[in-house]
């Protein structure tokens, strides 16, 4: 082959391959690089009357503009594809209902946290999200044993079974109830002193919120009380037992809805198991809410 003919067969080939690059990029083109949201946990913040800001918030539910991303547990990074460099963002706190991991839920007293963000391609952006609860929110109850003890209406006949203040492993603060029951003093049913009016009984929501720990079995229940004075018991959930503190959101609104009473009290009751292994058996409790709307 002269040096002419080399000279056009290498431009051709160069040209072949040039087409072939181009159309590689047609079929092939470049992905777009998404933003990353470091997402935190939840911070609950109280205002004066509605107790402990402690919280379990499990899941969050989480929406760009009105499309819903998913339900993630925080910490979580949260990769997101941007239609716009500003996006503004809704974070919706949610709980366990009833304790059930099957039941995650938005909680519906406490408020979403909302943010626009700069989600250009690649950015790396940290959300510390605040909740509060709702501003209809009313707390009736908040026992958190640290002046007293709401819960001292023993409706058991055993004697020596009580809920006491006690100083040793609070959840938070100096004090939390606590309930120790033996062979001889074997089965409490106590409620708060006071009865609760005004619990909504038209379907607005209702929670008991509370932090425990058990080495036995304890059944929650309400004591509605009527106009003339008559006490009806309902026990609807049984607690574990539990080595650490935990914290439960009991759904009270289907409750109250059916009851239809004009008063309440939260009802804690308990029994000393016959195949105990230990002389005493203890449960503690702290920061008893009931809140609703």
């Amino acid at each position: 082959m002269n040096r002419n003919s080399a000279y056009k067969a290498g431009k051709f080939i160069f040209l072949v391959l040039s087409i072939c690059a181009g159309g590689c990029n047609l079929i092939n083109p470049s992905e777009p690089i998404p933003s990353t949201i470091k997402l935190e946990q939840f911070d609950l913040q109280t205002q004066a009357g509605q107790g402990s800001d402690q919280n379990k918030i499990t899941e969050v539910w989480v929406y760009a503009g009105s499309s819903f991303l998913g339900i993630f547990k925080p910490p979580v990074e949260i990769p997101y594809l941007a239609n716009s460099d500003q996006t503004h963002f809704i974070f919706h706190p949610g709980i366990r209902n009833n304790g059930l991991a099957s039941d995650p839920i938005i909680y519906p007293l406490y408020t979403p946290y909302e943010i626009t963000l700069a989600t250009s391609a690649g950015s790396k952006l940290q959300v510390n999200p605040v909740t509060h609860y709702l501003p209809q929110t009313i707390v009736s109850l908040d026992a958190d044993f640290e002046t007293g003890n709401e819960f001292v209406d023993n409706r058991d006949t055993v004697p020596g079974s009580f809920v006491t203040r006690t100083m040793t492993d609070p959840f938070e603060g100096d004090y939390s109830g606590e309930i120790v029951l033996t062979a001889k003093a074997n089965f409490i049913e106590v409620g708060n002193a006071i009865a609760l009016g005004g619990l909504p009984t038209d379907g607005r929501s209702t929670y008991l919120e509370f932090q425990y720990k058990s080495e036995m079995e304890m059944s929650i229940g309400i004591l509605g009380i009527s106009l003339t004075g008559e006490k009806f018991s309902n026990f609807f959930y049984l607690v574990r037992p539990t080595e650490n503190w935990n914290m439960l959101y009991i759904d009270l609104t289907d409750k109250l809805s059916a009851s239809d009473f004009p008063a309440y009290k939260i009802l804690f009751r308990s029994l000393y198991p016959s195949n105990a292994s230990k002389p005493e058996l203890k449960i503690q409790l702290d920061n008893v809410k009931v809140v609703h709307l």
